[in-house]
């Protein structure tokens, strides 16, 4: 299987079983089974227990690449707008933050500090509140992976 693959069928596996999703913003959000989200350009990657993947909104026409420019870790997927270049650069973790209520709070703010900071790095949008992402797995969206190993906050 191509390291492609591996990421998107992870992606697909951390789904939270029903997500948020939408075609267009301005006609909302709705939620569904995962199955039939997966068919939106638009889908809620974290749940509301845990999170997975750290996602940042690039509005740069070389946002796909721009990561590297600037010397910040590869992200494990790219989705991006063809028509402007914009993306989403989406960082897999190895070990989930749970960010549900009863979640501790140290590493809830270390996290919290490694995600400010990366998005510092990238110059990622810093009012993109992360809900939901460019869907990966569906084709309107110019998908690249990089790196093939999830990581650790550290």
């Amino acid at each position: 299987m191509s390291n492609n693959a591996v990421q998107l069928a992870l992606f697909e596996q951390r789904l939270p079983k029903k997500p948020y999703h939408t075609d267009e913003f301005a006609t909302g959000l709705a939620i569904a089974r995962a199955q039939n989200a997966l068919k939106s350009r638009y889908i809620q990657a974290n749940g509301p227990t845990h999170k997975y993947w750290l996602i940042f909104d690039v509005d740069s026409p070389d946002a796909a690449l721009g990561w590297y420019d600037l010397g910040a870790p590869a992200p494990n997927i790219v989705a991006t707008n063809r028509e402007n270049g914009h993306a989403h650069l989406i960082y897999g973790l190895e070990v989930s933050i749970r960010t549900a209520p009863n979640g501790r709070s140290v590493p809830l703010r270390y996290a919290a500090a490694v995600e400010n900071a990366l998005r510092e790095m990238l110059g990622a949008d810093i009012g993109y509140a992360g809900l939901i992402c460019k869907n990966p797995l569906h084709p309107h969206w110019q998908v690249s992976t990089w790196e093939q190993n999830l990581y650790d906050l550290d």
